[in-house]
Order: structure tokens, then C-alpha cells, then sequence
């Protein structure tokens, strides 16, 4: 898609030029780069899927049941657009339980819909306790 400028010329002066427009009418394409996230209960966790459509799409994220997920204290959906691309992310804040599960950010237009599947894994923490000559020391790890 762009602009292009066509010149014509016989060797007799003068040249002709005309730019014409092109745009390419397409149903969209979604391209998630990580489908499997862990995350631990407590963390804030941002959710990303890229989309590109013409016409311009719809876009948005359901949950696990199918539910349109809508901006408010726990989650915030937001779509980034330049032209025919669209960077959308959905930020879960402070990762409860219930929040575990598959995501789905969809787009749609005229043409047609797609979406792309995130899956949010549980993530935990190992906490050990090792006593060295009256010395504790703790490790952490996920």
C-alpha cells in the first residue's frame, strides 16, 4: 500500500507523470509472539497480539469463556493503531487465581475475523530454608 508515480516518456519532451494510490483490500492477520505466558499471583502481567487489516478492524480481547473484556481496575485493554497495524495489549493488574487461563485477542473488518490465543500459566515461587552453623539463608527461585 502506498503511493507510486508513473512516468511516461517517448523520447519526445515533454514527460507525463501521475501518481496513483494503491491500496490492498485484506481480511486480517493476527501474530502473537508469545501464545504461552507464566505469571505469579501478585504480578501485574501486560498480554500482546499484532494485527493488521483493510478496512480498518475491530479489535478487542475476550476471556476464557468468551466474554469481551472491557477496561476497569483489574484489566486494561489497549490498542496502539498506525494506519492498517494495530499493537494490541491487555495489562492484567495483580495476577489472582481465577485470572489463569486462555485469552483471545480478535480482529475483524469487512472482509473478514481472526483471532490468536494467549495462554496465562501459573508461575511459582520455591522457597527453601538451608541452616549453615547457626546461618540461615534463603533461596528464591521461579
Amino acid at each position: 500500500m502506498g503511493a507510486y508515480l508513473c512516468i511516461a516518456s517517448n523520447g519526445v519532451p515533454p514527460s507525463v507523470s501521475k501518481r496513483i494510490m494503491l491500496i490492498v483490500h485484506f481480511p486480517p492477520m493476527v501474530w502473537i509472539q508469545n501464545q504461552l505466558v507464566g505469571a505469579m499471583e501478585g504480578q501485574q502481567m501486560t498480554l500482546e497480539c499484532h494485527s493488521e487489516a483493510y478496512p480498518k478492524s475491530i479489535n478487542y480481547w475476550t476471556g476464557e469463556k468468551g466474554e469481551i473484556i472491557a477496561h476497569g481496575a483489574k484489566y486494561e485493554p489497549v490498542l496502539l493503531d498506525n494506519a492498517y497495524k494495530v499493537h494490541m495489549k491487555l495489562t492484567i493488574h495483580s495476577v489472582s487465581p481465577s485470572d489463569f487461563g486462555s485469552y483471545k485477542c480478535v480482529s475483524k473488518n469487512s472482509l473478514g475475523d481472526t483471532d490468536g490465543t494467549i495462554k496465562l500459566y501459573r508461575k511459582y515461587f520455591i522457597f527453601c530454608r538451608i541452616f549453615i552453623r547457626n546461618t540461615i539463608i534463603r533461596i528464591l527461585e521461579e
